[in-house]
């Protein structure tokens, strides 16, 4: 999940990390930049002015762009496909109404503006599709990072927390499901690698949760706090974690980790719980023992917005990710890993980049975290 902040920001504009997070990609006043994880230093940078979006696909040269309004030539309106191998526009697109958001897999461009969601072939950039949404003021969306199934979750009411899943990969409209998550408006989402299970928190972020597609049922539900704090973004572990992990930033300035496990419990209190939560309404069967993550990490800019990552040690050694399709083959061929140790990394708008370490994972105690570098994304010129 990207950081996109408003053009009356100072300093960075967006932050997103690639789909296999081996890069960042930074957007500011000056222009853009992609940050390599595994070097730890700027592979690419163009100073075309002010860029307010900068979406990568996976590691290749393609890269989408949208300016933030300070020049006429970087219109909020406008959407650029571009190599940053070359440095060439491949394709322009104007849109009616000012960008708030775009997603890429290697199969589809998704491009959100505040009332519509256009869905394209990226291939050959026609338009397969509009999708008329409710008023959607930031953009708030998810794509999958796979292709089998395509799936793109969008809210579906701008009072409720309810969100509509949709088939990307069909050109007609084919509405999957819909999620009743939240009370409150959702502000954050995200999906897995497989797309089997959707992430939310609503724009009180006391309280996340997990659905199992494509029935939508809901899974998990955690409770990151008891007072409202807005949720960046949302990231779950690769899938040879097990059991796997999300993790969320809060603008309290942590980092909460949260394993994707039933908790054990005595029968008596399993029966006593199951027969609350079957007389009490649904929106408050979370407060009968709501579930809370199994460790914390205080960032040292509090209140500092910020967008995580999960990797695992595995996964990292061996260069982070992969640049082509093979993606889910080498994940399924690490699967069972169970080694109990991850890294979390974490950028934040001031142009920090943390990178824990987290082992431990099925301590009773819960896990240990140690912060294992620390560097700034600016700093390095090409």
């Amino acid at each position: 999940m990207p950081l996109h902040r408003p053009p009356s920001a100072k300093g960075i504009l967006y932050l997103a990390f690639n789909q296999d997070n081996t890069c960042i990609s930074i957007a500011d006043y000056k222009g853009i930049k992609i940050y390599s994880l595994e070097t730890h230093k700027v592979l690419y940078q163009s100073d075309l002015g002010a860029v307010s979006i900068a979406e990568m696909l996976f590691c290749t040269s393609l890269m989408a762009y949208v300016g933030a309004g300070e020049q006429p030539t970087l219109t909020p309106r406008k959407l650029f496909l571009v190599n940053t191998a070359t440095g060439s526009v491949i394709q322009d697109i104007s849109l009616p109404t000012s960008v708030l958001a775009v997603r890429l897999n290697r199969e589809r461009l998704v491009v959100v503006l505040e009332r519509r969601t256009l869905v394209h072939d990226l291939k050959t950039l026609e338009l397969l599709r509009t999708l008329e949404t409710p008023s959607n003021p930031k953009g708030c969306c998810a794509l999958c990072t796979c292709f089998d199934p395509c799936l793109l979750a969008l809210p579906s009411s701008s009072t409720s927390g309810t969100m509509r899943v949709y088939n990307a990969a069909i050109t007609g409209s084919s509405v999957e499901c819909e999620v009743t998550a939240h009370n409150s408006p959702v502000a954050v989402m995200a999906w897995n690698q497989d797309a089997s299970l959707l992430a939310s928190a609503s724009n009180k972020g006391t309280v996340l949760r997990v659905h199992k597609m494509p029935q939508a049922n809901k899974v998990y539900s955690f409770r990151r706090g008891s007072r409202p704090a807005p949720i960046h973004s949302l990231a779950f572990s690769p899938l040879d974690i097990q059991p796997p992990l999300l993790c969320a930033t809060s603008g309290h300035g942590t980092v909460h980790i949260f394993r994707l496990e039933q908790p054990d419990r005595h029968p008596a209190a399993s029966a006593a719980v199951g027969f609350l939560c079957s007389v009490m309404p649904p929106r408050l069967t979370d407060v009968v023992e709501p579930p809370r993550c199994i460790a914390t990490i205080k960032l040292p800019g509090r209140g500092v917005p910020a967008i995580c990552a999960v990797q695992s040690v595995s996964s990292q050694q061996n260069g982070g990710g992969t640049t082509d399709s093979s993606l889910a083959d080498d994940l399924n061929a690490n699967a069972g890993g169970g080694m109990g140790i991850i890294n979390v990394m974490v950028a934040t708008a001031e142009g920090l980049f943390y990178e824990y370490h987290v082992q431990d994972l099925k301590a009773p105690q819960g896990p240990t975290c140690t912060l294992e570098g620390e560097s700034y994304l600016l700093a390095q010129k090409i």
